[in-house]
């Protein structure tokens, strides 16, 4: 892939400027390089005729990393650096928007905006859900949600897994307060949490483990918060517990405007996704397709 930016002086008074959006001041800006280094680059460029970021990778001045991260900021695409963030790496989207993993979610974004999202004007809440925990369930919820910011929609993404909570961790916040706290009006709005270094995420965590997860969600109130939500934010994500341990996920699921089942190769039974379906189907709840994850 042809790396190509506008660096045309190396003035370091204009590597200053913020609105400069080439890829020697972006990674100036971000403390990937310093102006000097930039200098030397653009007169090596000079000299081979290649683009900045390939020469800086010959001169050995910048990674293949520095330059997608470089080519993300000037398309307002938000990117994570490895080490600098307290959000799982774990989140491809967030971190190597240009990889295979990436890529195989901004597919599945697609299918879903255009088999989905954009067919139905009411179309706005999806749940993910697996028949069974260790399947990759909150993995999907997550690099889907930061998927969708990516698009720029305002997205959130709401934990309703209370016994087995996972986003708080994925993203490095805290879970004192969140959907539970909310359910048992012990709480405003103000709960959702934005994702540091990713522009249009938020999180609703779970909150405290309530004595009660399958009435709490059962209640009117949780369909009513959802509703509420619709009005603040483009798309909700919703992450549910195992449905064919708990029946969580199918009240989550008919709260929902549709579902997606998560399914991990040599992990679940075939069996299993045809009862989780049919179980879906019978609690009225929408299920668009399935995900498979290879690893």
């Amino acid at each position: 892939m042809k790396v190509r930016n506008n660096l045309e002086t190396p003035q370091i008074t204009h590597l200053e400027d913020d609105t400069d959006q080439s890829i020697g001041h972006i990674l100036v800006r971000s403390g990937r390089l310093s102006p000097e280094a930039a200098e030397e680059i653009h007169r090596r460029q000079k000299d081979n005729g290649l683009l900045f970021g390939e020469t800086g990778i010959a001169m050995g001045l910048l990674s293949r990393e520095d330059v997608e991260f470089a080519i993300a900021t000037q398309f307002d695409y938000s990117v994570l650096k490895r080490g600098s963030s307290k959000i799982s790496e774990d989140l491809a989207t967030a971190y190597d928007p240009f990889g295979s993993a990436a890529e195989a979610f901004r597919e599945l974004r697609t299918e879903l905006l255009l088999g989905w999202y954009e067919a139905d004007e009411n179309a706005k809440i999806l749940s993910v859900i697996s028949a069974r925990r260790g399947e990759g369930r909150s993995y999907v919820a997550a690099n889907l949600a930061v998927s969708f910011s990516q698009l720029g929609l305002k997205t959130l993404l709401v934990d309703t897994d209370f016994r087995n909570a996972r986003l708080h961790a994925y993203f490095g916040v805290p879970n004192r307060r969140g959907l539970s706290s909310l359910l048992q009006n012990k709480s405003t709005f103000n709960f959702f949490l934005p994702v540091n270094g990713i522009r249009n995420l938020f999180i609703l965590p779970s909150g405290p483990l309530p004595p009660n997860p399958q009435e709490l969600l059962s209640q009117g109130a949780f369909a009513d918060l959802l509703a509420e939500f619709t009005n603040y934010f483009d798309i909700l994500i919703l992450d549910t517990p195992a449905a064919l341990i708990y029946s969580d996920a199918a009240t989550v699921a008919k709260r929902s405007h549709a579902s997606i089942v998560v399914a991990r190769q040599d992990h679940t039974k075939a069996e299993e996704l045809t009862h989780l379906s049919d179980n879906m189907h019978r609690h009225g709840g929408k299920v668009l397709g399935s995900v498979l994850l290879d690893f």
